[in-house]
């Protein structure tokens, strides 16, 4: 990581992720859903150490679909920190998947405030 970021450069970037995400979301908008559905279920159920590797890989070729050349989304971040090279503790995976869910909603957010519907009768 950088030092010495502004945060006009930090929302930059994070203006950036929520662009590359949106374009990904928009892309495969079942498999965004679909990982939406794991991670909350990852979050409110027991894992059984024998479903860790499975269940990780599972996460991880979602993430890889929504953004396979790694531009910077939400997914390509996630990627990273879900990982099990990066997850020394089973245990983490909760809390990483809990995290997700808590950018995936902030996107939703986004995209909504950006989103003007007009009703014409």
């Amino acid at each position: 990581m950088q030092p010495n970021l502004t945060v006009k450069d930090l929302e930059s970037r994070w203006e950036k992720a929520l662009e590359e995400t949106r374009r990904a979301a928009a892309t495969h908008p079942a498999i965004y859903r679909k990982l939406k559905a794991h991670a909350a279920e990852i979050v409110e159920n027991p894992l059984d150490i024998n479903d860790y590797f499975p269940t990780v890989e599972k996460l991880l070729n979602r993430l890889e679909t929504l953004d396979p050349c790694r531009r910077g989304s939400i997914f390509d971040l996630f990627c990273e920190r879900i990982s099990p090279g990066n997850i020394w503790q089973v245990r983490t995976l909760r809390l990483e998947c809990r995290d997700l869910l808590a950018h995936l909603d902030a996107f939703d957010r986004w995209k909504r405030e950006r989103i003007h519907l007009r009703r014409v009768k």
